[in-house]
């Protein structure tokens, strides 16, 4: 009787689901729209949790280190708050430092382009009245056109007019955006040190209620995988961030010692955008050889070289010590999982693409694992490729006997 009825519970939900499904494409526009309002909804609390998760990277060794054994009431109550407080000046600290150092350097190198290029074409006006004179050849060609200022300076007029509407209402919207991102932030800010402010307590609840409302077996799977892919995205912000210092810093003392201009400001901003995966260091790569190509191209030519020989070393013994053998995910699957979070997210993506491939691929090698052991199928893999082609077998040579005389 049991049996009857959990299948006919189960007949029913199956049946509920495919008419939920089948309401909701028939109104696949309206369910769109609530779920773009549902995400703007809840999008500051998102953001509060990944800024809860980036600042308790720093926080976690601070809370170690900061009075950890300490039985004084007070010492506990403003342990938290310091370290919390200390995180985020570490951070916006670090992210100080580097604008600091490449925005006015990246200003100026525009400024010097600019101004090469006025004075480039300058010089090949003064050559060109200086060779043709008076008579020279663009000239010919600016008097034999027919232009009629003044109806291009009517149609002019009359582009500015109508076009005056639109770039206010861009401007307002432009600036709107501006502020909602900044309120977003805000609170995203707030909610985020709330939630680090009570992390064992919040993390306690939560698994109180899957235990309440949830199966167990539910329940424990669902732990399981939200521990899994915490320690994913913890291991690779520790050591997509080690790896990145440790870059930015040898970029930098290469370049001091090969004398190339710019090298702490290049450094640091190698350093940041090596965050990013596989294609950060080329972002870095080009922005720093641009700035380097305005003062000396030969001393551009140096950097690429040198740049290139420091990301070989980078990706076969820094990035496989510290981050590699760290995340356990291997190269191939590191490319494709940037190349896909890359075109659904951009940056964004590229940034949550590896460490989300990295739980995946821990959890499918585990569930795996158990098929595999439950058919009785071999786990071992063959590292080396299998030659197809029959070899032909070695006839061996027979000993010639030797003659004993009697």
């Amino acid at each position: 009787m049991d049996d009857k009825k959990a299948k006919a519970k189960w007949i029913i939900g199956i049946v509920s689901i495919c008419i939920i499904i089948y309401m909701a494409l028939q109104q696949i526009d309206r369910v769109l729209g609530f779920g773009r309002w549902l995400f703007q909804l809840i999008l500051p609390l998102l953001m509060g949790g990944a800024v809860a998760f980036v600042i308790n990277v720093p926080l976690r060794p601070l809370e170690r280190h900061f009075f950890p054994n300490s039985s004084r009431p007070w010492v506990y109550k403003i342990r938290r708050p310091c370290c919390i407080f200390l995180a985020i000046l570490i951070i916006l600290g670090i992210f100080a430092g580097v604008g600091g150092l490449v925005i006015p350097e990246l200003i100026s190198a525009f400024s010097i382009l600019g101004h090469s290029i006025s004075s480039a074409a300058k010089s090949l006006q003064e050559l060109n009245l200086l060779v043709y004179g008076e008579d020279s050849a663009i000239l010919q060609i600016v008097n034999s056109l027919d232009i009629n200022w003044s109806e291009i300076q009517a149609t002019l007029i009359n582009f500015i007019k109508n076009s005056a509407v639109g770039v206010v209402d861009s401007t307002v919207s432009v600036v709107g955006s501006i502020v909602s991102s900044v309120v977003n932030f805000a609170i995203a800010l707030v909610f985020g040190i709330y939630i680090l402010s009570a992390k064992e307590k919040l993390k306690a609840q939560a698994v109180v209620i899957l235990r309440a409302w949830m199966p167990e077996r539910f329940t424990e799977k669902f732990l399981h995988i939200a521990g899994v892919v915490n320690l994913s995205f913890r291991k690779y912000v520790v050591g997509q961030t080690t790896e990145a210092v440790i870059l930015g810093s040898l970029c930098a003392i290469g370049m001091m010692i090969l004398r190339l201009p710019y090298a702490p400001m290049i450094g640091a901003l190698v350093g940041v955008t090596a965050l990013i995966p596989i294609v950060g260091a080329f972002i870095g790569a080009a922005v720093g050889a641009f700035m380097i190509l305005v003062v000396n191209p030969v001393q551009a030519v140096i950097f690429i070289g040198f740049l290139l020989a420091l990301q070989q070393i980078e990706g076969n013994i820094i990035y496989p010590r510290v981050v590699g053998s760290s995340m356990g995910l291997p190269a191939i699957w590191v490319l494709a999982a940037v190349t896909i979070g890359g075109s659904l997210g951009g940056i964004g993506g590229m940034l949550l693409s590896v460490p989300t491939a990295a739980a995946l691929y821990t959890l499918v090698g585990e569930a795996t694992q158990k098929r595999a052991k439950i058919k009785g199928v071999s786990l071992s893999i063959p590292t080396e490729p299998v030659c197809s082609v029959p070899q032909k077998p070695v006839k061996k040579k027979s000993k010639p006997q030797s003659s004993h005389r009697n």
